[in-house]
């Protein structure tokens, strides 16, 4: 593939990856901000919405609540007043709300008047007189009748649970049939309280027609659903009008789902809950908020359950992908036109530069590449143009030696022809002179050979002289030798005297200096001994001491309780004692062990003064028998002196001999020696002669070697032109 494709696609590529990266970190982004902006939209509308609901439940709850606090202020009321205006209160509230759908009240036996027995049977008390009417609407207006069932769990928990709690209750919805039609209600009740203690509750059943209206208001957003949920898993509110009433688990699987354990704990935990579902019967992906409200202050919590289509999160998405396609479709477009200039404007010199170089590589150096950019290609063509300049030039150079070397090698030829010829009458000559020579090296053997008995007898006599006078000069210089070796020895003698006086004072230096240190040590040691007994009287203080801090321990216990701030300080002294006698032992030994170095320093002292001492006696012994040595050489001295003057008489008559010897031997040995060297030069220059031949005959070879080398060197300097000849380089 070209480099200008290479480059196109390389661009188009990189280009393409960082756009998509780019717009799928946006679209990321998008989405979850989206979501966040949707989820605090449905949450925020939904507080709304629950704060509704809230505050209409808790208006019921607070209104009973008040009935319930002035049935607590009874005693302002005569006890045969009690029951008729308790009934008449609660009955105008029924007649007076239409959410209201009955009302009760449930007085613990003989609570409200103490009349319970006169009561009984009547309507509105049970058998034994006990107060629990119940009025509701039909549509002859309000009627009463005696309650039941309220003691059993479940069923009467509006009254057993305040009673047991203390607190006002919500209860769940339920469907109950007044006047024949079934009626979706909730009971709230309050506690009445008397004289500190439980007296009864008065209970409202409100229907909750309410809430569903207050849920069909909610639309934040298009096919939005709402329902309301009941701490014990009732439905008090839906969309979907046919599930009032029911539990969760038995009617809501198709929309909550998988996720049902977890909003019901949601639910009793008083937790904001997120989940997605997909609906089959809307056909729809939902998302749902819970969002948990209470009424009251001990009443369960609810929540309020709001759900969005997934699609009105994902619309703007589509839209903005939508956005990010055409941007990136545009994009893509023009990166396309612009990696198409930019390959073309880098490949297009390259493929330019390639065609010269063809051009270049088949020999036709004036070719030169035209550089039109000031990048790297622009420098990479004027390089390449400066490589070509140089090889032009390379390939001229190669040219104009060639045709040197063309010219040398056949004047190279030619005069090794002429050397050749030259050479040969040079040997012819060698080989003459080299007979000559060897007839003269003859004769010089003869004339040798007789000058040879006439120097041996000279020889002779010169060597008895030569002995003769060796031993008077031997003589001579032994006595000489001696003479300075005593001359050496008395003067070595005197700097010994010299340096074993110095020894001696420095011995007695040094014995004085080691007797002031045995000083010293002792006196150190007389000070160690004092230290140990000071140390034995501290050892015997932190006994005593030691010892009173237990008697004081003892008394201390004795006291009883007010003597324990002294047995504090009692056994922190026996603490310091027990101290200061560890540490006294730890003096003693390092004590005793400084005074068993200074013992043996003290040893070693006296050794070597009793070593000083034998010195001094060796040094007075050494320099007594010096003195009695150089007395000695002394005299030897003088003796050899007048042996020396007797030597040097007699060495004067045998040079005389000797000189008269040596001048006739130096007159023969001339001649002789003479004769040697010229026979020597003789035999050089035959030798001389012979290695002439010889080195005649290997120049002979090398210069036809030469010619041959010769020969070949005008070949491939032909060769070599013929080459160069295929570039054009003017």
């Amino acid at each position: 593939m070209k480099i200008g494709k290479k480059l196109f696609l390389m661009i188009i590529t990189l280009n393409l990856i960082g756009i998509l990266l780019s717009v799928g970190i946006i679209l990321y982004l998008n989405q979850k901000r989206m979501t966040a902006l949707v989820y605090r939209e449905i949450k925020n509308s939904s507080s709304e919405h629950t704060h509704a609901i809230k505050a209409w439940l808790d208006n019921h709850l607070y209104a009973t609540c008040a009935f319930g606090q002035v049935m607590e202020r009874m005693d302002q009321i005569p006890p045969l007043e009690r029951r008729s205006f308790f009934a008449l209160m609660v009955k105008s509230g029924v007649e007076s709300d239409s959410d209201v759908l009955g009302a009760a009240m449930v007085w613990e036996p003989n609570a409200i008047d103490g009349l319970d027995a006169d009561y009984a049977g009547q309507v509105g008390a049970d058998e034994q007189g006990r107060y629990v009417p119940y009025w509701s609407k039909t549509k002859a207006g309000v009627s009463m009748e005696t309650l039941t069932g309220y003691d059993i769990p479940l069923d009467g928990d509006y009254y057993l649970i305040p009673k047991q709690t203390g607190n006002e209750l919500l209860t769940g919805p339920v469907v109950y049939p007044i006047d024949g039609i079934d009626r979706l209600m909730v009971t709230v009740s309050a506690p009445i309280n008397h004289a500190g203690r439980f007296a009864g509750v008065v209970t409202r059943d409100i229907a909750i027609n309410h809430i569903q209206e207050q849920l069909e208001t909610i639309n934040p957003y298009p096919g939005t659903v709402a329902m309301v949920y009941s701490y014990n898993g009732l439905i008090a509110g839906h969309f979907d009008k046919s599930r009032l009433g029911k539990l969760i688990e038995q009617s809501e699987t198709d929309i909550v789902g998988v996720h049902l354990p977890h909003l019901l704990e949601s639910i009793q935990n008083n937790q904001v809950f997120r989940f997605t579902n997909y609906i089959a019967g809307l056909k729809k992906e939902m998302v749902f908020v819970s969002i948990p409200f209470s009424v009251g202050t001990g009443t369960k919590p609810w929540s309020l359950i709001v759900g969005i289509p997934t699609s009105v999160i994902s619309a703007p998405l589509y839209q903005s992908l939508g956005i990010s396609a055409l941007i990136c479709a545009v994009m893509v477009i023009l990166v396309t036109i612009g990696a198409f200039f930019m390959a073309r404007s880098i490949s297009s010199p390259l493929a330019y530069a390639m065609t010269v170089l063809k051009d270049i590589a088949a020999g036709d150096l004036t070719q030169e590449i035209r550089v039109s950019s000031k990048d790297e290609v622009g420098d990479l063509a004027r390089y390449l143009n400066f490589t070509v300049d140089h090889i032009k030039n390379l390939v001229l150079a190669i040219k104009r030696e060639a045709d040197t070397l063309s010219f040398t090698g056949r004047e190279l030829a030619t005069n090794m022809t002429e050397t050749a010829a030259s050479v040969n009458e040079i040997t012819a000559v060698i080989k003459s002179v080299k007979s000559q020579a060897t007839n003269q090296a003859s004769s010089l053997k003869d004339t040798n050979m007789v000058m040879g008995k006439v120097v041996e007898h000279i020889e002779i006599i010169n060597d008895q002289i030569k002995k003769q006078t060796e031993c008077v000069d031997f003589s001579s210089s032994a006595v000489e030798e001696m003479l300075d070796n005593i001359k050496n020895v008395s003067q070595s003698l005197i700097k010994n005297g010299e340096n074993i006086t110095k020894l001696a004072q420095a011995s007695q230096v040094g014995r004085t200096g080691l007797e002031e240190v045995a000083a010293d040590i002792q006196e150190i040691a007389r000070e160690s001994e004092g230290l140990l007994e000071i140390n034995a009287v501290m050892e015997n203080i932190a006994s005593q001491t030691s010892l009173l801090s237990m008697n004081a321990a003892i008394e201390a216990a004795h006291a009883g309780e007010i003597g324990k701030g002294f047995a504090v300080v009692a056994d922190e002294i026996r603490k310091l004692a027990e101290s200061s006698s560890e540490q006294s032992k730890t003096i003693s030994a390092v004590l005793n062990k400084i005074k068993g170095s200074i013992d043996k320093i003290t040893k070693s002292t006296n050794e070597v003064l009793q070593n000083f001492e034998a010195i001094n006696e060796q040094v007075q012994t050494v320099t007594d028998q010096e003195t009695s040595v150089r007395n000695a050489m002394e005299e030897q001295g003088v003796g050899s002196e007048y042996i020396l003057e007797s030597i040097g008489s007699l060495n004067e008559i045998t040079g005389e001999v000797t000189r008269s010897a040596s001048g006739i031997f130096d007159v023969s040995h001339g001649v002789m020696k003479e004769s040697t060297m010229l026979e020597h030069i003789t035999e050089e220059i035959r030798q001389g002669m012979q290695e002439m031949a010889s080195g005649a005959e290997q120049i002979n070879s090398a210069i036809n070697r030469v010619n041959e080398i010769s020969i070949e060197n005008k070949r491939k300097i032909a060769v070599l032109m013929t080459e160069v000849s295929q570039f054009k380089v003017e």
